[in-house]
């Protein structure tokens, strides 16, 4: 308890004013009110301590409240003098672990780019490599480049920034560069020229600038290129002071962000839900992937997010394969929550099949809206229809519904498309079917004889006829339900090819009654 109430009293907002240190470590230490002098002392070396860890211990929510660049584009100095040790441990180890923390923080939405240079050869001015284009933050390429970065040449740094600036031009709108660097141009280079040469052209950034370890002596040239760049220069000696100058960097030239709540119920219960966040109101192709992805914890998931519009896809696990719920055009404003709750509690579809008003036995399928003509064989439910019906639990949604007539031959189905369903409510839909029934015998001297029947359906004038179906016929013939319609029949005796076959054309078939046809052979 007494580490939660010491975490209240000491907040960001008294770290830096003694007196209130004092106030409040006073009250959370009786004993020490005895011996003022003693608890000013204390309080005063507290303030001091907790002002210099400010930038580390700021957490990503404050710096992200005062915004975060829609699109950041980090240049690396990987030179040879970033092998220095600061601490005990290679300038290049600091920063590769400073900026990974950083792009683990940043919100989904934002666009990073990355660009190193004196990475590859000891001698080389030319040394400039884009690792990471501009585009859509991923987190796994950036941490990749930035683990396999080795310091070895030198510091091409007004090369790295026309690079850079080249890459910009293909980008509408305003980029905030971070440039970090422990030294200088290395070869030859004027990059403070080169910034107002830019700037002037009309290319949109800001270009904030991050000396770590960087001697007094070239401190100012740096400065010159942060002021060519309308941005400041944030000095850093080591990992703290790197952590905190590097997130100060990105905040101030920031728009802020706003948050996307999400949470995933069943029957108003915490469901393990996982969800996947796109862009939203651009094409999304086959298996490309989501700006974020994330288990949904119970008490819900914030997402920090940049202004704009998103589509969520909540599934019901981690596996793509299980129902999901989209929700397509998600505005999110700068500073402003909004919530979006995935509601998997079912709603009822409930089906019934009639044949010639009576019920009877068919066949459902459920699919996605806008795939019942699709031809699709993957519907989210189907099974068999009972005199009783049939209740089908879904996710909300829209779907389509196809019910097909199994106790008459042909493609008898009934389709109903855009069905809503909503969490706790019913729809009920009735596939109508009219039948009627084709019994046929075969008969050779007065005795059954082994026969096969085929029908079909007469073309139009000049076409093929189209086959319905076909089977044996038993020694008591056969009842063949057909929908309503014009067929031609063919018996076929299959003990005596030499009888051949006794057609039927233009047999009449009407709803709810039975015409016969006897072959005799």
């Amino acid at each position: 308890m007494l580490g939660s109430h010491t975490r209240g009293a000491l907040g960001p907002d008294t770290m830096a004013d003694p007196p209130a240190v004092e106030t409040r470590f006073m009250s959370l230490c009786p004993s020490i009110r005895r011996r003022p002098a003693l608890a000013a002392v204390i309080a005063l070396a507290l303030a001091l301590a907790l002002s210099l860890l400010a930038p580390v211990l700021m957490p990503v929510a404050s710096w992200a409240a005062a915004g975060d660049a829609g699109r950041l584009l980090f240049i690396l100095d990987a030179s040879a003098s970033m092998a220095t040790k600061a601490q005990g441990k290679p300038r290049m180890e600091i920063a590769r672990t400073v900026l990974s923390d950083l792009i683990a923080d940043l919100p989904a939405g934002i666009e990073v780019g990355l660009l190193a240079y004196g990475h590859r050869k000891k001698d080389d001015c030319r040394d400039v490599e884009q690792l990471v284009a501009l585009g859509p933050l991923d987190r796994k390429a950036l941490t990749e480049k930035l683990s396999n970065l080795t310091p070895r040449g030198k510091a091409p740094l007004a090369g790295a920034l026309r690079a850079a600036a080249e890459g910009l031009r293909e980008h509408a709108g305003e980029t905030t560069i971070v440039l970090v660097s422990d030294s200088a141009e290395r070869c030859g280079g004027d990059p403070c020229a080169l910034v107002k040469e830019l700037k002037a052209s009309g290319l949109r950034f800001t270009l904030q600038v991050v000396g770590f370890g960087v001697a007094a002596k070239e401190r100012t040239r740096l400065e010159c290129i942060a002021a060519a760049g309308g941005g400041a220069y944030f000095p850093a000696k080591n990992a703290a002071d790197l952590a905190g100058a590097i997130r100060k960097a990105v905040a101030p030239t920031a728009e802020a962000v706003g948050r996307l709540t999400v949470r995933a119920l069943r029957d108003g219960q915490p469901l393990g839900a996982w969800y996947d966040l796109y862009a939203g109101e651009t094409p999304r192709g086959p298996g490309q992937p989501p700006l974020a992805s994330h288990p949904i914890a119970d008490q819900g998931e914030v997402i920090r997010l940049v202004p704009g519009t998103y589509d969520l896809v909540v599934r019901e696990r981690e596996e793509t394969a299980t129902p999901t719920l989209t929700f397509t055009g998600l505005r999110v404003a700068a500073g402003e929550t909004i919530e979006q709750v995935a509601d998997f509690s079912g709603g009822d579809l409930m089906v019934k099949a009639l044949r010639n008003r009576r019920p009877f036995n068919a066949w459902y399928q459920v699919l996605r809206a806008g795939e019942a003509t699709a031809g699709t064989d993957e519907p989210v439910a189907s099974g068999p229809i009972g005199i009783e019906g049939a209740t089908i639990e879904l996710l909300p949604g829209t779907y389509d519904l196809v019910i097909q007539n199994q106790e008459d031959l042909g493609e008898a189905v009934r389709r109903f498309t855009d069905i809503p369903i909503e969490a706790g409510k019913s729809v009920q839909k009735t596939g109508e079917f009219a039948g009627g029934t084709l019994r046929v015998i075969a008969r050779k001297g007065g005795l059954p004889v082994k026969a096969r029947f085929e029908i079909s359906s007469p073309g139009a004038a000049g076409a093929e006829p189209q086959r319905i179906g076909a089977d044996s016929i038993a020694d008591a013939g056969e009842r063949i339900g057909l929908p309503p319609g014009t067929y031609d029949l063919r018996i076929r005796n299959m003990e005596d090819p030499g009888d051949a076959v006794i057609d039927f054309p233009g047999v009449v078939v009407e709803a709810a009654r039975t015409v016969e046809r006897r072959a005799d052979f």
